[in-house]
């Protein structure tokens, strides 16, 4: 869904990533031993399936378990819906930019500078994620965050 789908949804050459918004689920559900695990096989999956570099993908995604395993929220925890959903959106934010910036300064086929592909298309992929991740949360993942 990600390679064929989202990447379709490209501006300046930044498209949401459905990845880092499960990653980021299982993130702050299940933990950081899971998203990173996750992570280590989504990027599998998805340097397969893009066909390019990829242990880049894999060192990506992986990292963006572990980062996003920061915003874990245990389930005894005495934490509120509200604050719960907001570790999700960090979580997103934290694992697509670090996913992003390691795939960027990584690979570069279009020869920008680092600076534009960093900042410019690291931010605004990992805004689109987060408009993504918050779709995904009013549609399917609001209950999820209440219980």
């Amino acid at each position: 869904m990600q390679e064929f789908g989202f990447s379709r949804l490209a501006l300046f050459e930044a498209f949401p990533d459905a990845l880092s918004v499960f990653i980021a689920f299982l993130a702050v559900t299940e933990g950081k031993k899971t998203s990173t695990s996750f992570g280590f096989a989504a990027g599998i999956l998805e340097g397969f399936f893009s066909g390019n570099n990829l242990g880049l993908h894999m060192l990506a995604n992986t990292s963006g378990g572990f980062l996003a395993g920061y915003f874990h929220s245990p389930e005894d925890s005495h934490a509120t819906a509200k604050q719960k959903t907001r570790r999700f959106y960090g979580a997103v934010l934290t694992a697509e930019f670090s996913a992003h910036t390691i795939i960027t300064t990584g690979y570069n086929p279009l020869g920008l500078s680092p600076e534009y592909r960093i900042v410019t298309m690291g931010l605004l992929a990992s805004l689109m994620s987060v408009i993504l991740a918050f779709i995904a949360n009013r549609l399917f993942l609001k209950k999820t965050f209440a219980a």
